[in-house]
């Protein structure tokens, strides 16, 4: 009887089993056995469902895991040095990582070859302010930009926000860091710590000891999408992220897992509910994809 031969790391266009009559049976067309290994940033604080990559490292796997029968398996591996920001994206251009999830920018589209799917839904498009406990009048009398540019925001130079608040001639004070911008507010370095709907509301105890609270009546708005990046030349990757994106959206996994993050939940009902006075801040032009999930003109700002 003749040996059927075949290679693992080869696509197979069907498996198929000869039986005594000569005669061919084939299974279902099963996929490529190759096994694609992936590098992410390192993320050591993925279990902490209040940090960022708890939500991003989760959905990478999912939307991997959509695509295993028609991309193949996959693997994921973590980069051995802690990298964020502009080292970041420099390990991706250089092939050291092979996706990151960031803000979108015209520079970062430059430099990366963005997914267009957005991973935040509309909530990194609203920015609350953390200030200062006792400051609060002071950001009461805010009614238009005007009146912002009059306090100083404080925000890493290397984050895409920095240039929409440049944009918008918002004075600003940039620092490298994460941490230390919590600790300058408390300082009195700056008046304001702008950050996503989505993100706030955990902060504001990262640091009990310096006392600082959201601010109660104002909220920023500009479009500002979070994609996952690939290398610009890995259409491959892009295209697996995205057909996984699609899958997650259409069968509703992708809600499931976005659901489950309690300081998403809150963002959500806050601009559902809220009754704060919306900035409009302008930003450079980016293309928007039809594909995105999140709304894209400022006529879906909730007043």
């Amino acid at each position: 009887m003749p040996r059927l031969m075949f290679s693992l790391t080869a696509p197979l266009l069907a498996m198929c089993a000869f039986i005594m009559s000569g005669s061919v049976v084939c299974a279902e067309e099963p996929v490529s056995a190759t096994l694609e290994r992936i590098i992410i940033p390192q993320t050591s604080s993925r279990e902490n469902i209040n940090h960022e990559d708890y939500y991003f490292s989760r959905l990478l796997r999912l939307v991997l895991e959509k695509t295993e029968p028609s991309h193949g398996p996959f693997q994921i591996a973590e980069t051995e040095q802690w990298l964020v920001d502009k080292r970041l994206r420099t390990a991706l251009i250089q092939g050291k990582v092979d996706v990151l999830w960031s803000p979108n920018s015209a520079e970062f589209e430059q430099q990366m070859l963005p997914v267009r799917i957005s991973l935040l839904k509309e909530l990194n498009n609203f920015r609350l302010l953390l200030i200062r406990k006792g400051d609060q009048p002071r950001f009461s009398a805010v009614n238009s930009l005007d009146d912002l540019r009059k306090l100083k925001g404080g925000m890493s130079a290397q984050w895409a926000d920095a240039k929409v608040m440049r944009q918008n001639n918002l004075p600003l004070v940039e620092a490298v860091g994460y941490g230390k911008l919590f600790k300058m507010l408390a300082a009195g370095r700056f008046d304001y710590f702008s950050r996503g709907v989505y993100q706030i509301q955990p902060e504001v105890s990262l640091y009990p000891e310096l006392e600082l609270q959201i601010e109660q009546e104002l909220m920023l708005y500009y479009h500002n999408e979070v994609y996952f990046f690939v290398d610009k030349e890995n259409s491959a990757l892009a295209s697996r992220l995205e057909t996984g994106l699609k899958l997650a959206l259409a069968d509703g996994s992708f809600d499931q897992l976005f659901n489950s993050i309690p300081r998403y939940q809150w963002g959500l009902e806050l601009l559902q509910n809220h009754k704060r006075r919306v900035l409009n801040l302008i930003t450079e032009p980016t293309r928007i994809d039809a594909t995105s999930n999140a709304p894209a003109k400022s006529s879906a700002i909730p007043e």
